[in-house]
Formats: structure tokens, C-alpha cells, sequence
């Protein structure tokens, strides 16, 4: 796949009739598509499934298509999954820990990365068993 984020919005709205309207309406508006705001329907769309994390499948399909952006696309697409999926899905733990069950290793240590320049939590992702594993200390609330 061309690695664009036209190629790649495209490809949502095909592959998930459900974001057909919105890059149809992105065109329409816009003339072309503004990355950050067309794919932030994707962040949309799963922060709420993430934090009942009970459509496993659907959550699933979506991530999938979130790692074939980070793994395929150029700068601009790498830089539209940092800044407005995962930086949006490190707002809450709930969020975040379900999601990363579904990351790859790779996905995993891009959010490490986001999370920790962020200043909001350190990630630790290490290997036992032949698995990967991940934990984190969240922030203290003030009391």
C-alpha cells in the first residue's frame, strides 16, 4: 500500500463502512484530506469500545488497521498515529491498558514513547516466557 494518508483514508472508509460518510465529508469540506482531522474519527470510535473492551472483534479490526499505518506510512501517516490516536488514548488508564492488549510489541513501544514525553507515566515492556509483557506506575491523584 502507498504509504499516504490519503491511501490510507481511502482504505478506512472502504474497508469500514462505517467512516465512509466522514471521508466523504472531509473531501467535501476540505477539498483534500487534513490528516489529523479526518483519522480522529478512528480515536473516536475506539476509546468508547476500549473502555468496555467487550466488542473484541471490532476493537480488533481496528487496531489492525492502526498498526498497518504505523508499519506502512510515511512520516506524516507515523505522526497521525502518535499525535491524535495515541496520544488521545493515554488520557485514561481503562483506555490504555485495554489497548494494549491488542498493541504489538512495536505499537507497545511507540506508546511508551508518547506516554513518556508526555511526562505521564513510564511504560516498562519486557519479554518472559516468550511473551510480551508491559506494566506502568500511573500518576498519583491528589488527595
Amino acid at each position: 500500500m502507498n504509504g499516504s494518508k490519503e491511501a490510507f483514508a481511502l482504505a478506512l472508509a472502504e474497508r469500514f463502512p462505517e467512516f465512509r460518510m466522514a471521508y466523504e465529508e472531509n473531501l467535501e469540506g476540505y477539498g483534500e484530506i487534513l490528516g489529523h482531522v479526518f483519522f480522529d474519527v478512528l480515536h473516536r470510535a475506539l476509546v468508547p469500545l476500549l473502555r468496555l473492551n467487550e466488542d473484541r472483534e471490532k476493537i480488533g479490526k481496528y487496531i489492525e488497521f492502526l498498526e498497518d499505518m504505523y508499519a506502512n506510512g510515511d512520516g506524516e501517516v507515523r505522526n497521525i498515529v502518535e499525535v491524535t490516536i495515541l496520544e488521545v488514548l493515554g488520557d485514561e488508564e481503562t483506555v490504555l491498558r485495554n489497548a494494549f492488549s491488542y498493541f504489538s510489541e512495536d505499537l507497545m513501544t511507540v506508546a511508551q514513547s508518547v506516554e513518556k514525553g508526555w511526562g505521564r507515566r513510564d511504560i516498562r515492556i519486557w519479554h518472559k516466557s516468550g511473551r510480551v509483557r508491559y506494566d506502568w506506575d500511573w500518576p498519583q491523584r491528589p488527595l
